[in-house]
């Protein structure tokens, strides 16, 4: 049921507490000329999609326009960019899960006092990328995000932001109660967030972020460190590089005659593979995870090439904070992954940081990012394009974590597909990791 709500000059406390069919699940707020919106749905128990029509006025204040409800779990859409007050904007919405991205936009807005104050299970994105500038009181600040958690990777993109806007001198101050709750910063923002603090804002949050390596993390990554250190630039002569595929789109050999691939750049049947060492094989056949951006590529011959291993299934459990803020790790410290890129780059296979560990919205699936290649160290390049293969090593055997998928270094973890990957191939895999 789509409803739509006509209003006057003045929409504040207007839709207070209104209940809202049980069938709706979607509200329209039009109101062009209201000039404020004032605590509109103040306590409300709506959950659906709310649009607001944009102003026709210069200013607008939108100050407390969600405050109370708890129950929102829907993106709302609604312009800021004439926004004068967005206080208490979307205070004690508990289930808040969307992205903020959309409001950034906040040039004009004044006062953000409580604006996601209680935001209890926020995991949106965006806050980065807001415009504090038009803040107009050292108290426009005040209990911010108070009682909210923000993942790490989000807050180090909101002080690596506030910072810029300082730098520049657009950034008011002083600001009195700064609270971000309890997210916690990485090492690799410390230093810009004591420029806030030294510039004039009082921050409150988590603290720093605990850094730690699991046991298998350690294990897997060490091998890359010893064979860096101890071949110099010359460190992949000491590791088996022939599973991965040099051929358009990438691919890697998980059996001696399957290649895995990312289903979006799926090969076709004729395509010819060319791996590592110059080997190479005809795809027959290709099949598509049901649910997942993976494929298999069958070839038509087994290959004289010793598959690349898969994460086991325990993988996932020796993640560090993998129910809680993600990790990150101070630049040059994380133990690195290799990453091949795909066959149309003709640069060498580079290194990527293990920098976070993220839970991706849609699937709970902790996946790792990158923060930035392996500067230390003369080969370390950071490219690539879907398909790329990303490996962890054991002693000079390649682990393959997962292909790239998307932007950020991120993939599907092929230790949670392993039945899928047997059953594709018809391979045992027990087979594979010896």
């Amino acid at each position: 049921m789509k409803i739509t709500v006509h209003g006057g000059k003045d929409m504040a406390r207007a839709l207070e507490a209104w209940p809202v069919p049980e069938a709706c699940d979607e509200l329209t707020i039009d109101a062009p000329q209201a000039r404020r919106f004032t605590n509109c749905l103040l306590n409300s128990p709506i959950n659906c999609r709310v649009t607001v029509v944009p102003t026709e006025n210069d200013a607008v204040s939108y100050a407390g326009l969600f405050s109370g409800c708890r129950l929102l779990q829907h993106q709302p859409v609604v312009d800021v960019s004439k926004c004068i007050n967005m206080a208490a904007f979307f205070k004690e919405c508990r289930e808040a899960r969307f992205n903020l991205y959309q409001f950034r936009q906040t040039a004009n807005v004044r006062d953000m006092r409580q604006c996601l104050m209680g935001c209890v299970n926020l995991a949106g994105n965006g806050l980065q990328e807001w415009d504090f500038s038009g803040l107009s009181s050292e108290d426009a600040m005040r209990n911010f995000a108070h009682g909210t958690t923000f993942r790490t990777e989000c807050y180090d993109g909101l002080i690596k932001n506030l910072f810029r806007q300082a730098k520049v001198g657009t950034l008011p101050t002083p600001m009195h109660a700064v609270d971000f709750g309890s997210a916690r910063y990485s090492p690799l923002v410390s230093e810009k967030r004591q420029f806030l603090i030294d510039y004039g804002w009082d921050i409150k949050d988590g603290g720093r972020v605990h850094i730690d390596l699991s046991d298998t993390e350690k294990g897997y990554s060490k091998s890359v460190d010893d064979a860096i250190k101890a071949h110099g630039d010359q460190w992949l002569s000491a590791i088996d590089c022939s599973p991965v595929a040099k051929s358009s789109r990438n691919g890697t050999l998980v059996t001696p005659r399957h290649t895995i691939h990312v289903s979006h750049y799926a090969p076709h049947i004729g395509h010819v593979v060319r791996f590592w060492r110059g080997e190479t094989a005809t795809v027959t056949a290709v099949a598509r995870h049901p649910s997942s951006d993976l494929c298999i590529a069958t070839l038509d011959r087994d290959m004289d090439i010793r598959p690349a291993k898969l994460l086991p299934r325990s993988w996932r459990n020796e993640l560090p904070n993998s129910d809680g803020p993600p990790t990150r790790y101070p630049a040059g410290s994380a133990p690195p992954l290799i990453l091949f890129s795909d066959g149309n780059s003709s640069q060498p296979p580079g290194l990527m940081d293990l920098s976070f560990v993220a839970a991706s919205t849609s699937t709970g699936v902790p996946q790792y990012c990158s923060g930035g290649a392996r500067a230390m160290y003369p080969p370390s390049i950071q490219v690539g394009d879907s398909g790329s293969s990303v490996c962890f090593l054991d002693g000079d055997r390649l682990v393959l974590a997962w292909p790239l998928q998307s932007g950020g270094g991120t993939g599907p973890w092929l230790a949670n597909h392993l039945d899928w990957i047997d059953e594709a191939s018809e391979y045992r895999r027990e087979d594979n990791d010896k």
